[in-house]
């Protein structure tokens, strides 16, 4: 299914019944990185996926991208699909996307689950994601596994190297000018002194073998937003949607049910 919002055609799933929940991809994925949880979730609730501005088959505008044009377009996608209140979850970039969006729109979130991300980039970070914008922008996606390879678990990635082709593959197919646009807009944030104003219930997944997005960027999330709780996931890394689909399925759903329970 397609919408245009601000002149832009946009690609999303809407499946499922239940009380509404929105899912968010990482940087260079679409809405089909949900696709190994959308049948459980699709059983509770009306799911929404889209793809991002610059990814899958929504439109690839020049950038610049920020984090408050993501949840932006997401308010407008909420509104033409008729969504009103929902629970949201992203993982990544879409984690990012989803705290943005419970600041800059709080009336439409109604719990938040936030995986393998953070709510700021150091000054380190910033240069190195600024640098591989520019490598990609100037010279196109790398062509080998080494970049997935630092996605997973080490136990993950030596166990399956077809899981690391088919990143590496899937990264290669997007659009560099857009891929690069997002990478500056999630590599130069800092909104950690407003997590406070986040009200909803939280919950925080977090593999302990992330080196993309460490450890310590989720305890900093936990202690600025009220209401949250962090379940740290043994042997896992950056791509727990992948590595540890069940766990994290289970996880949302649990949470979700349990925030409509004390809400009800």
């Amino acid at each position: 299914m397609y919408t245009t919002i601000d002149g832009l055609q946009f690609h999303y799933l809407l499946e499922g019944q239940g009380t509404d929940l929105i899912l968010i991809h990482g940087l260079g994925g679409s809405l089909r990185d949900w696709d190994a949880s959308a049948p459980m979730l699709t059983r509770y609730h009306r799911v929404l996926r889209w793809d991002a501005r610059g990814f899958g088959q929504s439109d690839k505008p020049p950038g610049p991208y920020s984090p408050q044009l993501f949840a932006r377009d997401l308010a407008e996608l909420c509104h033409a699909v008729n969504i009103t209140h929902a629970h949201v979850a992203g993982i990544s970039m879409g984690g990012v996307i989803a705290q943005r969006f419970a600041l800059d729109h709080p009336a439409l979130v109604r719990s938040l689950t936030l995986m393998s991300t953070s709510s700021e980039v150091g000054e380190q970070a910033q240069k190195a994601w600024l640098k591989m914008a520019e490598s990609i922008e100037q010279r196109g996606f790398p062509t080998n596994p080494d970049a997935a390879v630092r996605a997973f678990a080490p136990g993950f990635a030596k166990a399956n190297p077809d899981q690391l082709t088919a990143m590496t593959e899937r990264t290669a197919k997007n659009a560099p000018h857009a891929y690069a646009a997002a990478a500056r807009a999630i590599g130069t944030y800092n909104w950690t002194s407003e997590l406070n104003r986040i009200a909803v219930p939280t919950l925080i997944l977090q593999g302990r073998d992330d080196v993309l997005t460490p450890p310590g960027g989720s305890v900093k999330l936990s202690r600025g937003i009220p209401h949250s709780r962090l379940l740290m996931l043994p042997e896992c890394g950056h791509a727990m949607t992948m590595e540890k689909t069940e766990v994290v399925t289970n996880a949302l759903l649990a949470f979700v049910a349990g925030v409509e329970l004390r809400q009800s």
